[in-house]
């Protein structure tokens, strides 16, 4: 197997730029694709924890009942706004960007 496939498939089933730092030793360009990828995802899952607190809040006080559809309702009633959609794009493109990266850049 060619190294660049083995870090495409580094970048695409681990965390973005994966495949850059281990399989072709590209640290610096390997950073470009980690470090938004993190911070990313580091902002979706603390919008996660806020909403599910939010909710097992309202259900231990008893302000929400244990209906699943109930609490669907609540959950996709959650809004993160703009930076929601903006952190998923940017957790996309660093995801997408490693993979394109570690099949077609040359060094």
């Amino acid at each position: 197997m060619k190294f660049s496939t083995k870090a495409a498939l580094l970048s695409a089933l681990l965390f973005p730029g994966l495949g850059q730092a281990l399989v072709l030793k590209r640290p610096k360009r390997a950073l470009c694709f980690i470090v938004p990828a993190l911070l990313a995802m580091l902002w979706l899952l603390r919008a996660a924890y806020t909403a599910a607190s939010r909710i097992v809040d309202q259900i231990t006080a008893g302000t929400l009942p244990l209906d699943p559809v109930l609490i669907q309702q609540q959950i996709e009633a959650t809004n993160t706004g703009p930076g929601g959609n903006l952190a998923a794009a940017v957790l996309l493109v660093a995801w997408l960007g490693s993979i394109l990266d570690a099949l077609f850049v040359k060094p």
